[in-house]
C-alpha cells in the first residue's frame, strides 16, 4: 500500500504536468521539463509513473473522474427542470467546471491522444452526457457538441464576464442563432457542398513536402521534428529539403505561410463565384470543414502556433482581411446579428465550431462523407439555433 506522502507527491506531479502542458505542446514537453519544474530528477518521476504514457493516463483519468462527477451533479439538478432550464443549467455547469479547471480545457483542446483506457473512459462520459441531453432536448448529438464549443469559445473571449452574464449570452446564441430574417437560405446546399470541397489529390510536389512537415511537427513537436524525420516522411533526402528551405525555423514558418496563402487564394476564388450571402456563408462552412478534413495536420499546426502567439514571423495573406470584411458586411447589412461580438470574433467562432466538430468526429472514426454531412447541421445551428435541428427532425 502506497504511503500518504507517496500519493501526495504523485498528485503534485500531475498538477505540475498540467501546468507545464498549458505552456507547451505536450508532444514537445518532456519528463525532464516536468521534473525541472518540481525540482526533482527525471528518474524520480519513474517511481510514480511508467514513463510519459503512464503520466498521460493518470492525467486523463483525473479529468474523466472530475467530469463524470460534475455530470452527475448536473443531472441531479436537471431532473426537475424544464427543457429551457436544462439548456441554461448545462451552460452554467460547463462554464463553472472549465473555469475552475482551466488546465483540463487546455489538455482537451490540444487534442492529445489520451491513453487507450483514459480515452475510452472519457468518451464514455461524454457519450453518456450527450445521450442524456439529446433525449431531454430532442436534438441531434451535433447540437450538444455545438453548445459545448460555444461555451469553450466564450470562456476564452469573455473571460472577465461573470458566470451569469456568460450563461445568459450563450443561452441566447444557442436558442436564437446568429442569422436574421434577411439571410436567405442557401440556394442549393448539396451543390455548394460538392463545389467547395478541397480536391483530395490536389497535391503538388511542394504541397507534399509541406504536408509532411505539418504531420511531423504535430506528431513530434516543433523541437523534436528533425529534418531527417521530415525527409523520410516526404520520401526524399535530407539535402533535398534545402532546395525548399534554408533551415528548420524557416521551414516551419514557410509551411504555415504558404499553406495559409494557398488556402486563402482558393477560398476567395470559390466564395466570389456566389452572389447571395446565404450561399457565400454556407460555402465558408464547407471550405472550413474541407480544410480540416483534407489537411488536418496543417490546420492543427496553424492553430497550435496561433494559440501561443507565435505569429510575428508569419505573413498575413493579402486577401486575409476579406475574411473579416465578409462577416463585417454581413453584420452591417443585417444578415447576421453579432450579439455584441466583433466580426473577427464571429469569424473565429465559425471556424472554431466547424474545426472542432470535424475533429471530434474524426476521433470517433466517422467516415469522410459523414463529416461533410455535418456542415448542414452546423450551418443551421449557427444561423437559427437549436430550433433548426428540431424542425429538421420533424
Amino acid at each position: 500500500m502506497k504511503s500518504v506522502k507517496h500519493l501526495n507527491r504523485k498528485e503534485e506531479i500531475i498538477d505540475t504536468a498540467f501546468k507545464v502542458w498549458q505552456l507547451n505542446c505536450f508532444t514537445s514537453t518532456s519528463l525532464n521539463d516536468i521534473a525541472e519544474s518540481l525540482g526533482m530528477t527525471k528518474q524520480a518521476i519513474y517511481r510514480y509513473f511508467k514513463g510519459k504514457s503512464g503520466l498521460i493516463s493518470e492525467m486523463s483519468s483525473r479529468i474523466t473522474d472530475h467530469y463524470r462527477s460534475n455530470f452527475r451533479d448536473f443531472r441531479r439538478i436537471a431532473e426537475t427542470e424544464s427543457r429551457d432550464q436544462i439548456v441554461r443549467e448545462f451552460i452554467r455547469n460547463q462554464i463553472e467546471f472549465f473555469r475552475n479547471h482551466s488546465e483540463y480545457l487546455s489538455f482537451l483542446i490540444s487534442k492529445i491522444r489520451l491513453a487507450d483506457e483514459g480515452r475510452r473512459n472519457f468518451i464514455e462520459v461524454i457519450a453518456e452526457q450527450t445521450g442524456y441531453l439529446q433525449k431531454e432536448l430532442d436534438v441531434k448529438p451535433s447540437a450538444v457538441n455545438y453548445i459545448l464549443n460555444l461555451i469553450v469559445f466564450y470562456i476564452f473571449i469573455d473571460s472577465l464576464k461573470s458566470t451569469e452574464e456568460l450563461t445568459g449570452r450563450i443561452y441566447t446564441l444557442v436558442t436564437e442563432g446568429f442569422g436574421t430574417e434577411l439571410l436567405a437560405k442557401p440556394s442549393d446546399p448539396e451543390r455548394l457542398l460538392r463545389e467547395n470541397r478541397i480536391p483530395e489529390n490536389d497535391m503538388t510536389e511542394e504541397n507534399k513536402v509541406l504536408q509532411s512537415i505539418s504531420e511531423v511537427v504535430m506528431e513530434e513537436g516543433p523541437h523534436n521534428a528533425s529534418l531527417d524525420k521530415i525527409a523520410k516522411r516526404a520520401g526524399m533526402t535530407k539535402s533535398s529539403l534545402y532546395f525548399y528551405f534554408n533551415n528548420k525555423e524557416e521551414m516551419i514558418t514557410e509551411t504555415i505561410n504558404r499553406q495559409t496563402e494557398a488556402f486563402t487564394e482558393y477560398y476567395f476564388e470559390k466564395i466570389s463565384a456566389y452572389e447571395e450571402v446565404g450561399d457565400q456563408l454556407f460555402a465558408h462552412f464547407v471550405l472550413t470543414a474541407s480544410m480540416t478534413i483534407e489537411r488536418p495536420k496543417t490546420v492543427s499546426m496553424i492553430h497550435w502556433f496561433i494559440r501561443r502567439g507565435i505569429g510575428d514571423s508569419f505573413r498575413k495573406p493579402t486577401e486575409f482581411e476579406k475574411y473579416r470584411v465578409f462577416f463585417e458586411n454581413a453584420a452591417n447589412y443585417r444578415y447576421l446579428n453579432t450579439h455584441g461580438i466583433t466580426a473577427d470574433q464571429l469569424l473565429l467562432l465559425v471556424n472554431f465550431c466547424v474545426t472542432f466538430e470535424v475533429n471530434n468526429q474524426t476521433n470517433r472514426d466517422l467516415e469522410k462523407e459523414s463529416k461533410y454531412g455535418l456542415v448542414h447541421d452546423l450551418y443551421d445551428l449557427f444561423v437559427h439555433g437549436l430550433k433548426a435541428l428540431q424542425e429538421n427532425k420533424k
